[in-house]
């Protein structure tokens, strides 16, 4: 064990020998590193990208600028990022997990762009109006200053998004399409609220022999429950009347919202248990035929088309407006999700920092988001090109694009999507103090309310104390 430690710790140092901080000027030309975690086709797109970026940049500065790509497992990422920065030999920029630019941020790794002299706007949130929502509000930081007072900068530019929609599979809502139209409900279209989505999965759930069938089926994390709170409109930290941050994790909103999941499985008996350990998953369930409903990311869709799986693709329900009305929630949004995929970030190490945000913001922009998604089947984070995409916005460059129609859906819902929680230590958050909580309020071991109120201790003695000081 001791020697594989020993072996792990030589290929880091090996790793960062070839793949350090590269930037240069020799010969007149600028080289720029960038780790990168892509895959398959995703490498030759990003290729031929940079090598348009470097032409366009030449006639419009008259400098020369390569993008020196290197390929990072995306699991190593973080520890080979954390091994160059005690070397100083960063690379100038890196893709990066969403989640994982607020913790670069708090550790000063990643360079503040909004305060970069060729920042092309004048403020975060004119930036904010490209871009899906929540995709950039995940690259928006807020750390204390000097002066003890918390201060928000961009940290990072969204680059490729993904978020979980509805999958429902059509050949068991026409299995039942007797009793659900019996019940007033439409076999032809997925559930538009929770309350909808309740009463079909009712009828979707039932045995049949030794078969058992669930109309739903859901997993148990703090990342998979997103959906759940942002539908709520529930906010996850908030700051108090002495400037500190607090977690409000079993406030009225987070307590109801997750009081719902919890139903789900409990009260209306309609889930299947697929949380649980051991449990047929979600995904596993679905592409076998036995839950009806799930909530799920793009990843899968391929898989599921290349079983022949007769399904479909819609937003995730929304509070029903009288539910709303009953818990005073006011106004619900159409729908929400929650964010994943990966943003690109800019080193503080790196010497060229402005020409490295013109190249993120070349692989945020519009134009080549277009491009990397029309020919990638991917979600785009930049507003005009969603437009483009989905056929909003006619453009004579773009005449004749097709959509798959379910990646189309996964472009409507990512509009909804919700933010992960602004806080560092997001493996702690989720894995320690929220998933433990909440699949004992699962399991009915723990009241809802309790639970998420031992998670929020947890984050506000283990995390928040060290944000506050």
């Amino acid at each position: 064990m001791e020697n594989l430690k020993i072996l792990s710790v030589l290929f880091c140092l090996l790793f960062l020998l070839s793949c350090g901080n590269q930037t240069s000027e020799s010969s007149n030309e600028i080289v720029l590193t960038a780790w990168l975690t892509y895959k398959g086709s995703e490498n030759a797109k990003f290729e031929e990208l940079a090598l348009k970026f470097s032409q366009e940049y030449e006639k419009k500065h008259n400098k020369k600028v390569k993008i020196l790509a290197k390929q990072v497992p995306f699991d190593d990422l973080v520890t080979n990022i954390k091994m160059s920065c005690l070397s100083k030999k960063t690379p100038d920029i890196a893709r990066v997990d969403v989640q994982k630019v607020l913790e670069l941020a708090y550790h000063q790794v990643a360079v503040k762009l909004d305060l970069l002299k060729n920042f092309d706007l004048t403020s975060i949130e004119e930036k904010g109006k490209e871009y899906m929502p929540g995709p950039f509000k995940a690259n928006i930081v807020e750390i204390k200053n000097k002066e003890g007072k918390f201060e928000k900068h961009l940290y990072g530019l969204p680059e490729q998004a993904s978020c979980l929609a509805l999958f429902w599979n059509k050949k068991m809502f026409r299995a039942r399409s007797r009793e659900l139209r019996a019940a007033g409900l439409d076999p032809e279209r997925a559930p538009r609220t929770w309350d909808e989505l309740i009463s079909y999965a009712r009828i979707l759930t039932y045995q049949e022999g030794s078969d058992q069938y669930y109309g739903f089926a859901m997993n148990n994390s703090l990342w998979w429950t997103m959906p759940y709170f942002g539908g709520y409109n529930a906010q996850f930290v908030k700051i108090d009347e002495s400037g500190k941050k607090i977690c409000t994790l079993g406030d009225a909103r987070t307590t109801a919202a997750f009081q719902f999941k919890v139903d789900l499985y409990a009260k209306h008996k309609i889930e299947a248990g697929a949380w649980k350990s051991g449990a047929i998953g979600p995904d596993v369930g679905f592409l076998n035929e036995k839950y009806a409903m799930i909530l799920m990311g793009p990843w899968n869709v391929q898989k599921f088309q290349d079983k022949k799986l007769d399904f479909d693709v819609a937003l995730i329900p929304k509070v029903s407006q009288e539910e709303a009305n009953r818990l005073g929630l006011g106004e619900v949004p159409e729908s929400a999700t929650n964010v994943g995929g990966n943003s690109m970030i800019v080193f503080e190490e790196s010497p060229y920092k402005e020409i490295a945000y013109d190249f993120i913001n070349y692989m945020a922009s519009w134009e080549t988001q277009v491009e990397w998604c029309d020919a990638l089947k991917q979600v785009p984070v930049n507003r005009r090109a969603a437009d483009i995409l989905m056929g909003k916005e006619k453009h004579p460059k773009y005449p004749n694009i097709h959509v798959d129609p379910i990646i189309r859906t996964f472009m409507e819902q990512i509009q909804y999507a919700v933010a992960p929680p602004p806080l560092p230590m997001y493996s702690y958050i989720e894995t320690d103090a929220c998933n433990p909580s909440m699949e004992l309020g699962l399991k009915s071991m723990k009241a809802v309310q309790q639970a998420l109120l031992d998670a929020a201790k947890k984050i506000n003695n283990n995390v928040l104390s060290l944000v506050n000081e």
